[in-house]
Order: structure tokens, then C-alpha cells, then sequence
């Protein structure tokens, strides 16, 4: 198996702040899912979409349904670990427009070599869990913490070996497109507006 082949894009959520299936989203004429899996595709032999509803897509992507519902993120990731095709996945959501492919990249340097479970983007005093790797061997923390009814990732992850990325390095791939930016309301679509790109949902 190997260590780096699989990236999973988080689609299920209710997007309940936002009032539409953010996982519909077009951005300059292209579903952002679509550009988000394309960008990830360049570094990854695998790119598989977790959701609550697997019809919901076409797409040439593999496509993955929650193997426990109505958990979150903590479900899909233990959903992406039970289906990683590698040691490792990767992890973002499906709201993400700035995905930086040189920053993963360096992320998969930093693990090589290296006996972790997860490393965790930090930014400040701010963790990234959907901008993060984990690795299979947690998939029972992940089943195990989520049977007890705790969902919170980095609470799941406090027994594990993890490792976090330092300030330093996470400013030196920092730009006018903030690579953290998700959208969550429509004033995060008004914010990649004044940047240039055209926005439209799709229904």
C-alpha cells in the first residue's frame, strides 16, 4: 500500500448556515468540487467524495456514502479511512475554492519518514482538521470515539501521534487567496466576489 495516493473532499454536510448544498457551488462556470478534485487529482492517484448521498453526483471521481450517518466531519473522515486506497488520506471540505497544491505537497514531505497518525494544520491559536492527513491505523479511534457520541475531531485525535505544523511554515505558503478560506455564508461568496470570480449555484 502506499503511503500517499488518496485525498478525501468532505461533501456531506446539511450547509444549514449557508441555505443551499454548498457541495453545488459553481465558481467561473465550474463546480468548485469539480476544480477542488482536479487540483488534488495533480498530486493524488485517488480522489474519493464522502457524502450523505452518493446519487447526488456525477462526476468521474470515486464516490463514497457515510458509512455512519449524521456524524459530520468525524464521520467522514472515519468513512474516507475505512476507503483510502493509502496509508494516509487526505482531508479538506467541499467549500474550499483556494485549495494550495504546493502547500500539500510540503505537508507530504514533512510526514515522510516519519511514524504519525495525523498531522494537523495549525494557524495561530486555529486548528485546520479538514486541511489535514490521517492515517488508517485510527479508523477504530475514530469508530470508537463516534459510537460514544463524541464528534468533535480533535478531541477523537488526543490519543493519537500527532503532529502539528508550526507558523512558520504554514506563512510561507500564505497569498491573497487564503488557502483556509471555506464558505460557510453568503458573505464569504460576497469576499471571493471582490477578488474576480463569478458565483452561481447549482440547483
Amino acid at each position: 500500500m502506499k503511503s500517499f495516493s488518496t485525498a478525501a473532499i468532505l461533501c456531506g454536510g446539511k450547509s444549514s448556515r449557508m441555505g443551499f448544498d454548498k457541495s453545488k457551488i459553481i465558481i467561473n462556470g465550474k463546480p468548485l468540487i469539480e476544480d477542488i478534485a482536479e487540483r488534488l487529482n495533480s498530486v493524488f492517484d485517488d480522489i474519493v467524495l464522502i457524502t450523505n448521498d452518493k446519487n447526488k453526483f456525477n462526476i468521474k471521481y470515486r464516490v463514497v456514502e457515510d458509512e455512519i450517518k449524521d456524524c459530520g466531519p468525524a464521520g467522514a473522515i472515519y468513512t474516507a479511512l475505512l476507503n483510502s486506497k493509502s496509508k494516509y488520506v487526505f482531508v479538506v471540505g467541499c467549500d474550499m475554492p483556494f485549495i494550495n497544491v504546493d502547500y500539500v505537497k510540503f505537508l507530504i514531505e514533512k510526514m515522510r519518514g516519519k511514524s504519525i497518525e495525523c498531522l494537523i494544520t495549525k494557524k495561530g491559536n486555529y486548528y485546520e482538521p479538514l486541511y489535514s492527513f490521517y492515517s488508517i491505523d485510527i479508523k477504530d479511534t475514530f469508530k470508537n470515539e463516534i459510537e460514544k457520541g463524541n464528534f468533535r475531531i480533535m478531541d477523537i485525535i488526543k490519543s493519537c501521534k500527532v503532529e502539528f505544523t508550526k507558523d512558520e511554515e504554514v506563512q510561507m505558503f500564505i497569498n491573497k487567496y487564503d488557502m483556509f478560506t471555506n464558505l460557510n455564508y453568503l458573505d464569504d461568496i460576497n469576499k471571493i466576489k471582490k477578488l474576480g470570480f463569478e458565483y452561481e449555484n447549482l440547483i
